[in-house]
């Protein structure tokens, strides 16, 4: 009697055993799975900025001031050579209108050009420079315009690509996915390099990120076991502003330069939320 409950209490503990082992196995098999189909892929991306050229037009009370200022110097400042030459050229004119050669021959001629020519030369040069500028805002722009490196000389420019390996197309910094053994920086060097090749020289700020973002891959193109991408962002300027354009990679399928507020209607709401973080303004 004693044999059969000894018996009958092994069996019931060797039943709850198995019982509570198979749970284990499940569990582990669940979580093995879960961690599968949860993990991140993480993104090196680069915000490839061209800083201000030229200095920004003044305000209205930017300008009051330096017109007060401008005032004031030619009040109280001695005469300048040019003004001198200036003088000098308009004795000389009247020597010649008066018939007084021989005292005309005696004021020292430095030049052949006069003071006026230099003004018109001068004044030449500067409405070239000016027809070279392009506005901040303009209405009339296409879309090819924002494709040039050299606009909006007195705003900073951020560089914005579509990639072709990408099934859904997007306006997004360059970027690449990180690969074992190099560093996020190295990442983000290497899609530089491969993005805009050796025409464009740039300079990268610092080796820690600059921001962060994250996103999840729609379903139907999630594969390698990713659901979505945890994206770093290194900062790097342009080195380079001679007239020339970049030459840009084979998987760029287009791409754009922007100012700031050109971002915010190009990107998407919350990537180019992430991104305001870290930009400074330049207004």
């Amino acid at each position: 009697m004693a044999a059969a409950i000894i018996s009958s209490r092994n069996l019931a503990s060797f039943s709850r055993f198995l019982t509570s082992g198979t749970k284990i196995n499940t569990c582990r098999s669940i979580n093995t799975t879960h961690n599968n189909l949860c993990r991140w892929q993480i993104v090196g991306a680069a915000c490839v900025t061209r800083p201000p050229v030229v200095c920004p037009p003044m305000t209205p009370i930017e300008q009051q001031y330096s017109g007060m200022l401008t005032t004031m110097e030619k009040e109280l400042a001695l005469k300048s050579d040019h003004e001198m030459r200036v003088e000098k050229d308009k004795i000389y004119k009247k020597l010649l209108l008066s018939g007084d050669v021989e005292d005309a021959a005696d004021l020292d001629r430095t030049s052949a050009q006069t003071a006026a020519e230099f003004e018109d030369a001068c004044t030449l040069e500067l409405n070239d420079f000016n027809a070279t500028l392009q506005p901040v805002h303009d209405r009339n722009e296409t879309p090819d315009v924002r494709k040039r490196l050299h606009r909006c000389l007195e705003r900073s420019l951020v560089l914005v690509v579509k990639h072709k390996q990408i099934d859904v197309q997007e306006w997004t910094l360059p970027h690449t996915p990180w690969t074992p053994g190099e560093t996020l920086r190295q990442t983000c060097e290497r899609v530089v390099g491969d993005v805009c090749g050796e025409s464009l020289k740039v300079k990268f700020l610092g080796n820690a990120p600059c921001g962060f973002y994250k996103y999840k891959y729609p379903k139907t193109i999630r594969k390698d076991g990713y659901i979505g991408a945890k994206v770093f962002f290194y900062k790097c300027v342009v080195l380079n502003n001679k007239q020339q354009e970049v030459e840009f990679g084979t998987d760029v399928d287009d791409h754009q330069w922007l100012t700031h507020d050109e971002l915010k209607h190009t990107l998407k709401q919350s990537y180019a939320k992430s991104i305001s973080q870290f930009l400074i303004s330049d207004r």
